[in-house]
């Protein structure tokens, strides 16, 4: 074989022979001026890649890795940790050492001599070992054997003692008479020394197993334990006594133990290392911990299956670990559901907004030319009715879609509760719901679709609490809170509303009750509940500046309180009549993408009198603006169009003409994008449907520059 085929041989050998997790060959050039990378085992291409580039300078005295050290002492090298002789390395070795992955290794030199030594046994043997050579070659040729083979030192042309191994036979003739001695020598000295260093290493390689956080174990092929480490005894709790030469059966649960005996016969039957399984394991004072087994099949002297070695260690802490993280992703891709369905409803909300407004504005139109005698008045009335109820429910999608930001209303809490209660009464008919509502109660500035959220969290949960039924009772009133009852909440005293919720449900503990607004805990078996719906109460009633508590005892019931800021202000009550139509004059800049909503649109603004120039885009109304801004009193801008976005448009407008009065129009609430562009001076906001009552008043408070 030529040198690389042999050298792969033997790296081939090294892997199944040798217990180590990576080997290498480097050879020196012939100037013996630098080592060289020539094959390996247990490395990533991208490192044999750094290997082969890698200058390992021989002639160079700065250089200090331990591949040139051991080359120019020609002595093994052990290392039983990297780290120890880092301070001794140049920065590229300790890049090395640190990208290998190795912690500990043997460097040992390949040392070939092709040197004869025309010396007498007298003058390189020791007077005893000579005795030795000349016993030997006495019996050789009296006959007791046809060969022997001598292991001695020698002493070398320099002087230094070499470790040899003479091989000698004696040829003899056909009469069996001895002809010569012939024989060769064999420098065992590399041998002698890194037995030498095996030995010590042995040493060493037990005070390492003992100083190891993992546990070290060997067992007979019957699975008894014959050696095992200190580590061992702290992972499993027992003493050493309780476990010399006892079964690993005995220390674990009756499946793993029939797991890890499968396992093990196979590992007997191939050969193969058992890869870091995991198995469940009782300690000795009956704590069941998760343990990650690696193992490995031992032979003896000649070659045969003589038992098990391996890794334990204790996983416990990293399996609860990986619990809670995968606990967490669950809830972070909730998370992220919850904000693509926001999304979405947000999407679907404008859209719906934007149909609509179409509906409404057309039949708006029509009810101007008809006379409240026609046979189609009353039902283009209903139709309008439709529109409006709808338009509730898109606000309701919006309001889910912001995610904590609410419209402020001005809302008379006891009427919220009592039309909630009794949508969820005739669902829950085997619970009885109990009525206490103050009069004259104050009223509260708050979002109406996310306080009907909070009532449905609330019902759903006592419903829940009542499976068999029970009674719901509700109560509203006014009060006074000090400082000293808001402090701890970080509000100011004054008037509150309160609302009172108590089930006679089955209740919670304390602890219970103090985790209850976290988001995601939930006491409720998989799929009834995800830990979100008091989450999302408690932030959207501290985000209206209130106070939810919490008081319960179980098998006693529930009593949810709530306090909300009072207002000031009235309710606004519907009369019922038509507000006046507000009609004008002058020339409106119409920008919208929807061609349903400039028709209609166009249609209303001319029955108010005012001229209309439409525009599907915004940098197609930009340049209409351009052409006639002498001409234009005011511009009505769709927020969300495709080409540019009304925040870009409004920018633009603006600058051709910065005292150009914008009524911003969308089928999105004025949060988000819409507030930036009312704080950049846009003069209004109406929000899709509205009709031709509310168009004419917003267009007559725009122009007459009122704030609105």
């Amino acid at each position: 074989m030529d040198r690389n085929n042999l050298i792969r041989k033997v790296m081939a050998a090294m892997e199944v022979r040798l217990e180590f997790d990576r080997g290498m060959i480097m050879l020196a050039n012939r100037n013996k001026t630098r080592l060289h990378y020539v094959a390996g085992y247990g490395y990533t291409a991208e490192y044999e890649l750094l290997l082969r580039k890698a200058a390992f300078h021989l002639n160079r005295p700065e250089s200090r890795g331990i591949f040139v050290t051991t080359f120019r002492n020609q002595k093994p090298s052990l290392v039983d940790d990297i780290s120890d002789i880092e301070d001794d390395l140049s920065e590229k070795s300790k890049e090395l050492a640190h990208q290998s992955g190795a912690r500990s290794l043997i460097c040992v030199p390949i040392v070939y001599e092709n040197e004869f030594l025309s010396l007498s046994w007298k003058d390189i043997s020791h007077p005893e070992q000579l005795k030795l050579i000349q016993r030997t070659i006495q019996d050789l040729l009296d006959g007791a054997a046809p060969s022997r083979k001598l292991e001695m030192k020698i002493i070398s042309k320099e002087g230094s003692e070499v470790w040899v191994r003479v091989n000698l036979v004696v040829i003899r003739d056909s009469r069996n008479s001895p002809l010569y001695l012939s024989g060769d020598v064999e420098d065992i000295s590399q041998r002698k020394r890194f037995e030498s260093a095996l030995e010590e290493s042995e040493g060493k390689y037990r005070t390492i197993l003992q100083s190891i956080e993992e546990g070290y174990f060997e067992v007979d092929l019957k699975g008894n334990l014959t050696f095992f480490n200190d580590a061992l005894t702290r992972i499993s709790g027992f003493t050493k006594p309780e476990m010399e030469g006892k079964s690993f059966r005995q220390y674990t649960s009756l499946e793993s133990a029939d797991n890890i005996s499968n396992q093990f016969s196979d590992l007997f039957k191939t050969g193969k290392p058992i890869d870091f399984t995991e198995y469940e394991t009782i300690r000795a004072d009956g704590e069941r911990r998760y343990l990650e087994l690696s193992a490995s099949l031992m032979h003896s002297p000649s070659g045969k299956p003589a038992g098990f070695r391996g890794i334990v260690r204790d996983v416990t802490a990293r399996k609860t670990a990986e619990e809670e993280n995968r606990r967490l992703e669950a809830q972070i891709q909730h998370g992220q559901k919850m904000e693509a369905i926001g999304t979405l409803a947000g999407g679907v909300a404008h859209d719906f907004n934007n149909l609509l407004m179409g509906i409404q504005g057309n039949v708006s139109l029509m009810m101007m030319d008809l006379e409240d005698v026609h046979p189609h008045f009353k039902g283009m009335g209903n139709i309008l009715g439709y529109v409006e109820r709808c338009a509730m429910l898109t606000k309701q999608l919006l309001g889910f879609a912001r995610g904590g930001k609410y419209e402020v209303s001005t809302l008379d809490l006891s009427k919220l509760v009592a039309s909630n209660a009794e949508m969820f009464g005739r669902t829950r008919k085997e619970i009885t719901i109990y009525e206490d509502y103050q009069e004259n109660l104050w009223t509260v500035e708050a979002d109406r679709g996310q306080l009907e959220q909070v009532l449905l969290n609330l019902f759903v949960n006592a419903g829940q609490a009542m499976q068999a039924g029970g009674s719901l009772s509700l109560e509203t009133r006014n009060l006074e809170l000090d400082e000293k009852f808001v402090q701890p909440y970080g509000f100011e005293p004054g008037r509150y509303v309160r609302l009172k919720v108590t089930d006679t449900g089955i209740g919670m503990d304390a602890d219970i009750q103090q985790r209850i607004f976290e988001p995601f805990f939930t006491t409720k078996k998989r799929g009834e509940g995800n830990g979100l719906g008091l989450a999302s109460a408690y932030g959207i009633i501290k985000n209206h500046s209130g106070i939810i508590e919490v008081i319960s005892q179980r098998d006693k019931g529930t009593t949810f309180l709530i306090y909300l800021p009072a207002g000031g202000k009235a309710i606004e009550v519907d009369d019922g009549v038509e507000q006046e139509l507000l009609r004008g004059a002058g020339t409106v800049l119409f920008i919208d993408d929807e061609d349903m909503i400039l028709q209609v649109g166009s249609q209303m603004l001319n029955a108010l009198g005012y001229t209309v120039l439409t525009s599907a885009s915004g940098s197609e109304g930009i340049e209409i603006l351009r052409k006639q801004k002498t001409h234009v009193d005011l511009v009505i801008l769709d927020m969300v169009m495709p080409d540019m976005s009304g925040m870009e448009t409004f920018d633009a407008l603006r600058k051709i003409d910065p005292e150009v009065k914008v009524l911003l129009s969308s089928g999105y609430s004025a949060e988000g994008q819409a507030t930036e562009i009312m704080k950049k001076g846009c003069n209004g906001f109406i929000q899709k449907p509205f009709n031709i009552s509310e168009l004419s008043s917003k267009i007559d408070t725009v122009l007459k520059d009122v704030a609105a």
